[in-house]
């Protein structure tokens, strides 16, 4: 799932579920429910990928699943890159000694944030997610990863401070069960979302609350044993968009998806990702 910017709330798009949203808001809650009870499926991790051309890949997962290496605890492994673009990934469940490590480059906000979490799990997921992203940035910048300032839009996406020694770089973060992600891109924003791929029952019926129609009608046309992936593809696509934005799925917005290169990938097996770059 996404870091730093409210959660998709279905009940804020236009029309969705009548008049009082019931219809949508139960559907969010499900398509919750089915991510956090159900085990992923196994797809194969893609081989790095380095190109200078970003494209849409063809609507057949089997170049993602041809090769790939598994991601390893306390290792950033890099799972895309190209041409002013980089994605990292990083496994999230980690010893406990390293989380303590990545708590010490944590500010006073984040600590807090940290603490407020009821879940030790989640807890320590998002001590190591944070410390990560701080360190990959400290690593660009050429600084402590203690000293990297952020930054936060209106409604919650993170970026450098202007104080900080380079402006022209963007990031993006997204967590999903284990593992998150971080995008880096110079100077265009970035966006990027990764999800676990689990079987959601309501997947027909949320593609046709949240799809394009041309979206929808593709997704509609696939297959049995391609729907799932289609529809995760699908979905981190508009994340991944949404995040580029600054803002969740259902906030009013002027762009349009064709602003936006587009990659999808796989940072470890079971989990699907988009990348988006504005053009």
């Amino acid at each position: 799932m996404t870091l730093d910017r409210p959660e998709l709330d279905l009940t804020r798009l236009s029309g969705a579920g009548g008049a009082d949203g019931l219809g949508a808001l139960a559907l969010s809650q499900n398509f919750r429910v089915a991510l956090a009870r159900s085990e992923p499926r196994l797809l194969q991790p893609a081989e790095p990928n380095v190109s200078r051309t970003f494209i849409e890949p063809p609507a057949s997962f089997s170049s993602l699943l041809d090769k790939g290496v598994e991601l390893r605890a306390g290792i950033i492994a890099p799972v895309l890159k190209g041409d002013c673009l980089e994605v990292l990934a990083c496994m999230l469940d980690v010893r406990e000694d390293v989380v303590r490590g990545m708590g010490v480059f944590l500010n006073e906000v984040e600590r807090r944030r940290a603490d407020g979490l009821k879940s030790e799990r989640d807890r320590r997921r998002f001590i190591v997610s944070r410390g990560q992203l701080r360190q990959i940035l400290a690593s660009r910048l050429g600084v402590s990863p203690s000293d990297v300032e952020l930054e936060y839009g209106q409604l919650g996406k993170p970026q450098l401070s202007h104080r900080m020694p380079s402006r022209d770089l963007h990031f993006s973060v997204s967590r999903s069960a284990s593992v998150a992600v971080v995008a880096l891109s110079t100077g265009r924003e970035v966006g990027v979302d990764i999800e676990a791929v689990l079987p959601v029952p309501e997947a027909d019926e949320i593609a046709a609350l949240c799809f394009s129609a041309s979206d929808y009608k593709s997704y509609a046309a696939l297959g049995p044993d391609d729907q799932l992936e289609g529809f995760f593809r699908r979905w981190t696509r508009l994340e991944a968009i949404s995040k580029g934005l600054g803002c969740g799925l259902g906030y009013p917005s002027t762009s349009d998806e064709k602003d936006w290169v587009v990659r999808s990938f796989v940072p470890k097996t079971g989990y699907l990702g988009s990348v988006v770059v504005r053009k």
